[in-house]
């Protein structure tokens, strides 16, 4: 077998062409590290609130087992009087300034003719 030597062009820039795409890997493979490691505390994390979220269901159930339970009847009865309450706060209507402005005219007009009568 014989041996073919050839000549590269430019040798010093293949290198430094080479060595970049290197240290680019190398970076790549850093980020990959930082993102698994991301994915680790995320799912710690996760699990830390979930836990927290039982102890707060818990808690919660506790503490509704502690206040007094009221009756079905009296619960509809509290929730017609705030639906009356609200009913009657949307049907509230402030008076319009323009209209005020007409009633005023309307009064002063009025009280000039029992004047002249």
């Amino acid at each position: 077998m014989s041996k073919i030597y050839t000549t590269i062009e430019k040798p010093v820039d293949l290198r430094k062409d080479l060595l970049g795409s290197s240290i680019k890997v190398i970076e790549m493979m850093e980020d990959l590290e930082n993102v698994k490691e991301l994915r680790h505390e995320k799912h710690n994390t996760f699990l830390f609130l979930k836990a927290y979220m039982k102890e707060i269901d818990s808690s919660i159930n506790s503490l509704r087992m502690r206040f007094p339970h009221m009756k079905f009847d009296e619960e509809d009865q509290l929730k017609r009087e705030a639906e009356k309450i609200d009913v009657e706060f949307e049907g509230y209507v402030k008076p319009d300034k323009e209209m005020d402005n007409l009633q005023k005219e309307l009064f002063e007009l009025k009280e000039k003719l029992k004047g002249i009568n």
